[in-house]
C-alpha cells in the first residue's frame, strides 16, 4: 500500500544529477561550437570592411576626377574648403555609405577613427611632403620639385582597423596626433609598409605587427599578433587618375607667337574670365591634371578645348587649327 502511494505522489522532472549531465554535455558542445562561430563572424566583419574601403575608394576616384583635386591628408576628414579638403568630405557626395559610416570603422564608437587616409608624393622612396597645391593648378602638376615629383608613381592609402580593440598607429586625419606622426620617421616607413602590406595567413594564422601602421590592443595584450585579418589597406595609384598634356614647344608651331593675345593654355572651367586671357607656358611642353578635367588652349588667337580624358592628351597646332 505504501510503495503505491509513493508512486503516486512522485512528480516527473529530472534529479539533480540528470541535469549536472546535460549541463556538461551543453558546455562540451559550446566550447566546440562557439569559437568556430566567432572566428566566422569576425571573418564576415573583416569581408565586409575590406568591401568598405573599395567603396570608399572607388568614391574618391570619382571625387578626384569629378572636382579637380586630391584630399588633404593633413586636414580634418569633415574639412570642405576647396584645396584644402577632407578625404571623408571629397568621398561622401559620391559614396552610398553615409558620411559617419565613412569616417568612422563604428559610427557609435568615435574616440578613434579607425580609419585614415595618406597620400605619397614619391613611389619610390615614401615622403609625405605636400605637393604645392591639393587642387589642379591652371598650369598643372609638374613632374618636378616644387609642384609634385613624381605624381604618376604616387598614390593614396586607406588604412583601417574592423576590431574595436585594436588600434592604428595614427588615429585621426587632421589631429596634431597624425601631424606628429606624418612628419616623424614613422610616416613614410608606415607609406612603404601600408603599400606592401598584403593579407596573407601563415599557418592560418594572420599577423600584422608593423608599428608604423598597427598601434596597441586594448584588450591588454599590447600587440596585433594573430589579429593581421582586421588591419585593411587600399592602395590608389596616382597614375590611374590623371592625364599627362602635351602641347607644342612654346607654341611656336608655323609662326604661332607666345605672350600676344594671351596665348597659352589653361586647366579649368573654359567659361572662367581668367580663359582665354591668361598664360601658362608648361616647363618642358608637359604637365599633368586629374582625369575629367577641361584642358583649354589657345595660340595666334585660336582657341580650343578639350576633355583629360585618359592617361594622355597631345595637343599639336598647325594654324589656324588646333588638333589632338
Amino acid at each position: 500500500m505504501r510503495k503505491k502511494l509513493a508512486k503516486k505522489n512522485r512528480v516527473g522532472g529530472f534529479t539533480l544529477l540528470e541535469m549536472l549531465g546535460v549541463m556538461a554535455v551543453m558546455a562540451i558542445l559550446a566550447s566546440v561550437a562557439v569559437p568556430p562561430m566567432l572566428r566566422s563572424l569576425q571573418n564576415a566583419q573583416s569581408g565586409n570592411e575590406d568591401k568598405n574601403l573599395e567603396e570608399i575608394g572607388r568614391a574618391l576616384c570619382e571625387a578626384i576626377k569629378a572636382e579637380g583635386q586630391v584630399p588633404d591628408p593633413g586636414a580634418l576628414a569633415t574639412a570642405t574648403t576647396f584645396g584644402k579638403k577632407g578625404w571623408v568630405a571629397m568621398a561622401a557626395p559620391y559614396c552610398s555609405m553615409a558620411s559617419n559610416s565613412i569616417r568612422y570603422v563604428y559610427p557609435d564608437r568615435t574616440e578613434t577613427e579607425r580609419r585614415y587616409y595618406i597620400l605619397t608624393m614619391d613611389g619610390g622612396t615614401p615622403s609625405l611632403n605636400s605637393p604645392s597645391s591639393y587642387s589642379v593648378p591652371t598650369d598643372g602638376w609638374q613632374d618636378t620639385v616644387g609642384s609634385w615629383p613624381k605624381i604618376r608613381t604616387s598614390f593614396l592609402v586607406l588604412i583601417s582597423s574592423s576590431k574595436p580593440d585594436c588600434l592604428l598607429a595614427c588615429p585621426a586625419n587632421g589631429a596634431a596626433t597624425y601631424s606628429a606622426w606624418a612628419t616623424g620617421l614613422a610616416g613614410p616607413v608606415a607609406v612603404l609598409s601600408a603599400k606592401d602590406w598584403v593579407k596573407q595567413a601563415v599557418n592560418g594564422v594572420y599577423s600584422a605587427n608593423i608599428p608604423e601602421i598597427v598601434g596597441t590592443v586594448q584588450n591588454g595584450s599590447g600587440t596585433w599578433t594573430n589579429k593581421g585579418q582586421f588591419l585593411h589597406v587600399k592602395v590608389i595609384p596616382m597614375n590611374n587618375l590623371v592625364c599627362n598634356i602635351t602641347i607644342p614647344g612654346a607654341f611656336m608651331q608655323n609662326n604661332a607667337t607666345i605672350l600676344i593675345n594671351g596665348d597659352g593654355f589653361y586647366i579649368g572651367d573654359p567659361a572662367n574670365p581668367n580663359f582665354p586671357n591668361i598664360i601658362n607656358i608648361p616647363p618642358q611642353n608637359t604637365t599633368y591634371t586629374t582625369r575629367g578635367s577641361t584642358v583649354n588652349v589657345k595660340a595666334e588667337g585660336h582657341s580650343a578645348s578639350a576633355t583629360a580624358a585618359s592617361s594622355s592628351l597631345n595637343f599639336t597646332y598647325t594654324s589656324p587649327n588646333w588638333t589632338w
